[in-house]
Parts: structure tokens; C-alpha cells; sequence
């Protein structure tokens, strides 16, 4: 079972999904909301990083999430998207392409976007020419900056960041019945309305208008003379029937007309593109979009049919016994942390992420420990088992010496025959001999890890270890590294051969090692393994193969395989283990 969490940071609350993908439908396993004081956010961005950080921390609490990893939406007004047509490139190529015109197309600095494609399709022109159709999705770095730093101060690892428009079509669209005419999809939030066109689940046009619910429940506050708390719940009980609650209906009567003005215009606007199908309906979400009378009022200016639409009904809720007024509570605000944690329809569209770089690297670099740790935990526990295995047989060893000595003491004192008493003494010195081969030749494997640590060259550490006791190394397989890599070094033995034993080895290792050395390209880490291996007295020259060096940063990234045949100094005899 796979679990995914949809972070949704909006004007007046975060608000977050947790789905469960396995057979069947996703699951939604745990969701949860908590305010935000005023001002945190405008306009999108985070202007009070630490309100909204300590916010996520409380919804992680009461809402007992299983994951700490997020994907993130953002929206705003320095948050847009663009439709481009680029002469034909390999996918890999795409980003790159759509940076070269990116002053043509996105109204931000270069150095201060951040941006991710999706290909929409290619077209081939009269004249054989082929275009593709690239969907932009670029962002304001001040803006995508303040989210991730609310999310990672609140102790959460920054999965993905994806656009709102993008998460309310995957959460709303009926992937089961794609329609091949353009729908509007309108998410009234407290702050920002979004407005996407989508056509087959693919978003054809967004408009993000800065205007929502807070306007209204500002109208009212200002009419009636109340505080912003009492005209938020004065909203709420618009339409019934009270003097109050008609006096605040009049009150907002002007911000639902102009809100209706402008998603009517948005919608005009994209009938009037070329090439444009005209939109069959309008889907309605978002808390603003309860407001009384706002449906019949955009119904009428629209004149296309306008139908409130719920993100729970294509999940499978029974994990949370929900209740039908339960449900019908937190139906409107979970479109976008749903969206958000689900994936693209079609596999082979990506979700958009406008992760920054370094975030990407620390991620990456998070993973490459956790794997480091992984391999460091099994080398650990074959060492100490195959310690205890040796331990284990000198001891047993021992215990008979100790019998033995015990029953010659006994011959000698209870019956003093001389046939008897040698022979219990030749099998004694017997004894001792096999504890004596034993020491000799068995192989300290703790003090063969710490010799191997120390030789280890700054920033590398060893992924892989197998070792063996009395037999020689299987010689390294010589050879170019993988595309892009230096050539591969495979430096011989004392005794020639690669790989090949020289004679009284007492065992073997076979060692993968990697990491980033920090140093320049031209100083070579495993020339300093090399040096620093060979004088040792517990290892033979090693033997090295399959060479990689790549730059990376203000480092090298390094990863070879080495064989090493162990000297007597390896044994627990010579390290006073006996």
C-alpha cells in the first residue's frame, strides 16, 4: 500500500488529505484543517512563515498523519500557466526548450522561476513539420520559497510541489467518463477563486482572481458594525429569514455580482480563443462557493449549467466513518489536498512539481544516507555474527580444555595409574593444539572493519562487504565504467595476478565503495585507497575494477570495487585474541 498526503496551504485554513492507493479506489485514511490568523497568507504567498509552520504542526498532530512527506499546491497571482507550441525535441529535452523561450512567455525574472512542463501532444504541420504542444507551469521563486519553508520548519520533507488548477482537475474531472468538450471548474476560497478549463482532464486555461470569501464576510463586518469573527458566522446563516441575516445578504450582494462578473469573463475569454470548443458546464467548489445565492447568480450570467460537485465521491471513505453531514461539512474544501495527493489519469503524464533544486538535492542526498545506513546496519550484523560464530568455537574449545584439565586432575588424585594419566594428557595437549590452529588461523573480522575504516578516503563509506576465511578472491572483471564515468583502473597484486591470492592468505573481501569525495576530479581518492591499504599488515596489495568518477558540485562522486587477500595479521591470534 502506497500513501501520498496533499497539502492544501490556503488563505484562511491549511487543510491536508491522506490517501491509500492499492486495489479498487484510493482510500482516504485520515484529513484535517486548522486556521490561519489574518494576513498569514495574501495573495497566495506565505508572509508569516512561522504562523503557517506552526499551523501544519498542529494539523500533523490532531490529524495523525502516517506520512511526513507532502506534496504542496500553490496558487496565486505570481502563479500562472502557459500553453506553447516548440519545434519537435526528445521528452528530456522539453524543460530545457521552454527555458530558452521563457522570456517570450512568462512574466518573472529567469533567475526567479521555477517552472515544470507537461507535453500535451505533437502536431505535425501542411509541410512535415513537427510541433509539440507543451504545457507551462511557472512560479515566482519568492513564492514557491515561503511554502517550502513553512512546510520543512514544521518538520516535513517537501514531496512535491504541484499547482492548485491542476490538483482540482484530477479531483473533480470523471476520469471514468472523459467528455472531449471543454468543462470549467471554479474553486471559491477564502482569498482566491481559481477558474481552470480542463478538456479530457487536461487543463486548457487558468485565471487565478484575488477575490473570495473573506470578501464577503468583510461586507458584512463593515455593514453591521461586527467583528470579523461574528460576520464570518453571520455568513453562514444568510438566507434564514432573519432581520440580521437579510440585512448581511444585501451587504454582500455587490461582492457576489462582481465575483460573478469576473468568472463569467474568464470563461468568455477562453470561448473566444481560436480553435476553442465552447464550455458544456461549470463545476463549483470551495467554501466561498456556499455563499448564499452564489450559484443561481452565476447560473444566470453564465447561462451554461453550474452544478456544486463533491471530491468524495470518487474515494472510498469508509476507512473514517463519515456521517452525510459530516461529509457535506468538508466536501467543499478538500478538492485541493485530494488533488494534490493524487496522481496524473494517464501514466504517462507526470504530475507537475516546482520543487527548487537544492530541495531536490537534499532529498536526494536524504535518501542516499538512508540507503548508506541500510547497507552500513547488515555489514554490521554479519560482522558480529560472523564475530560471534568465532567466538563461539574458541570458546567451545576452551570448555573442553577445561573439562579436560578437570578430569586429569581428577585421574591424577583419585587413581594415580601412569597409563591413564598420559593419556588424558596427550589428549589435553590435543586439545590445546586445536585451540591453538584455531586462533591462528581464524580471522579477526571486527578488527578487519576498523583497519578498512580507517583506509576508507573522506566522504566514502562501503555499500557492499563480503568476505571470506581461507578462500582467495575472485578476480575483479576489468572494464570501461558506465556511460558518462572515467575509465576503469584495475591495478594488480604483489604477485602479478589480478585478484590472485598470494600464498598464506588467510581469507578474502570483496568491498563496494562509494560516496562523494570532497576534493577536485584530478586528485584520485582510490589511488589514496590503494596507498593507504597497502600499508596495512593485515591486507595484501588490493586489487581495484569498475572505476567511477563524476563531478558533482564542489566534489567527486566515486564508486569502485575492490579485492583484498588477507595477511596473518588479520587473525585473532596476531591481534591478541588467543
Amino acid at each position: 500500500m502506497q500513501q501520498v498526503v496533499g497539502l492544501d496551504i490556503g488563505t484562511s485554513a491549511v487543510r491536508a488529505a491522506e490517501l491509500e492507493f492499492g486495489s479498487g479506489q484510493p482510500k482516504l485514511v485520515a484529513f484535517g484543517q486548522v486556521g490561519l490568523p489574518p494576513e498569514a497568507i495574501i495573495d497566495g504567498e506565505v508572509q508569516d512563515v512561522a504562523a503557517v509552520a506552526d499551523a501544519i504542526r498542529r494539523l500533523w498532530h490532531n490529524g495523525r498523519f502516517v506520512s511526513n512527506s507532502v506534496v504542496v499546491g500553490i496558487a496565486g497571482l505570481r502563479v500562472i500557466t502557459r500553453e506553447l507550441d516548440l519545434p519537435w525535441v526528445p521528452d528530456g529535452e522539453v524543460e530545457s526548450a521552454v527555458r530558452f523561450q521563457s522570456e517570450e512567455v512568462i512574466p518573472f525574472p529567469v533567475d526567479k522561476t521555477i517552472l515544470s512542463t507537461q507535453v500535451l501532444g505533437d502536431n505535425t504541420a501542411d509541410d512535415g513539420a513537427v510541433t509539440r504542444r507543451v504545457l507551462v507551469a511557472a512560479a515566482h521563486r519568492d513564492l514557491v520559497d515561503g511554502v517550502v519553508s513553512a512546510v520543512e520548519q514544521a518538520g516535513l520533507n517537501v514531496q512535491g510541489v504541484d499547482l492548485v488548477s491542476s490538483a482540482l482537475v484530477r479531483a473533480l474531472a470523471d476520469s471514468s467518463h472523459p467528455s472531449d468538450e471543454p468543462e470549467a471548474i471554479v474553486s471559491v476560497g477564502a482569498g482566491l477563486t481559481v477558474v481552470v478549463v480542463h478538456q479530457e482532464g487536461r487543463p486548457q486555461f487558468v485565471r487565478t482572481i484575488g477575490t473570495g470569501g473573506s470578501e464577503a464576510t468583510a461586507a458584512i463586518a463593515a455593514a453591521l458594525d461586527l467583528p470579523q469573527a461574528d460576520a464570518e458566522a453571520i455568513k453562514l446563516r444568510l438566507g434564514d429569514g432573519s432581520a440580521q441575516a437579510h440585512a448581511a445578504e444585501f451587504a454582500v450582494q455587490s461582492t457576489i455580482q462582481g465575483l460573478v462578473g469576473e468568472i463569467r469573463s474568464s470563461i468568455q475569454y477562453f470561448a473566444s480563443l481560436p480553435g476553442r470548443a465552447p464550455i458544456v458546464r461549470v463545476l463549483v467548489t470551495g467554501g466561498g462557493s456556499l455563499l448564499h445565492g452564489f450559484i443561481p447568480q452565476l447560473q444566470t450570467q453564465v447561462r451554461i449549467p453550474v452544478q456544486a460537485v463533491s471530491p468524495l465521491a470518487r474515494l472510498d471513505v469508509s476507512a473514517l466513518d463519515l456521517q452525510p453531514d459530516q461529509a457535506a461539512a468538508i466536501d467543499p474544501v478538500l478538492a485541493a489536498p485530494i488533488g494534490l495527493a493524487l496522481p496524473e489519469p494517464n501514466p504517462a503524464v507526470r504530475n507537475f512539481n516546482l520543487v527548487p533544486p537544492e530541495v531536490l538535492q537534499r532529498l536526494f542526498l536524504s535518501k542516499v544516507q538512508r540507503y548508506a545506513f541500510v547497507a552500513a546496519a547488515v555489514v554490521g550484523v554479519a560482522l558480529v555474527a560472523f564475530g560471534a560464530l568465532n567466538l563461539f568455537r574458541v570458546h567451545k574449545a576452551q570448555s573442553g580444555v577445561d573439562a579436560l584439565n578437570t578430569s586429569v586432575a581428577t585421574l591424577n588424585a583419585q587413581i594415580p595409574t601412569y597409563d591413564k594419566v598420559v593419556a588424558a594428557t596427550q589428549e589435553l595437549q590435543t586439545s590445546k593444539g586445536q585451540v591453538s590452529g584455531i586462533t591462528v588461523a581464524a580471522v579477526d573480522w571486527s578488527a578487519v572493519v576498523s583497519e578498512l575504516s580507517k583506509a576508507t578516503p573522506d566522504g566514502l563509506s562501503l555499500t557492499t562487504f563480503t568476505g571470506t576465511a581461507g578462500v582467495a578472491p575472485t578476480a575483479p572483471v576489468a572494464g570501461g565504467g558506465p556511460s558518462g564515468s572515467t575509465t576503469t583502473t584495475t591495478p594488480t597484486t604483489s604477485s602479478g595476478a589480478v585478484g590472485t591470492a598470494p600464498a598464506g592468505a588467510v581469507g578474502s573481501i570483496i568491498v563496494q565503495v562509494g560516496g562523494t569525495f570532497p576534493g577536485v576530479a584530478h586528485f584520485n581518492p582510490v589511488a589514496q585507497w590503494i596507498d593507504d591499504i597497502t600499508g596495512t599488515t593485515m591486507f595484501n596489495p588490493p586489487g581495484v575494477s569498475n572505476v567511477t568518477n563524476t563531478p558533482s558540485g564542489s566534489g567527486t562522486a566515486v564508486n569502485f570495487q575492490s579485492t583484498l587477500s588477507l595477511t596473518s595479521g588479520a587473525t585473532l591470534a596476531k591481534n591478541g585474541k588467543s
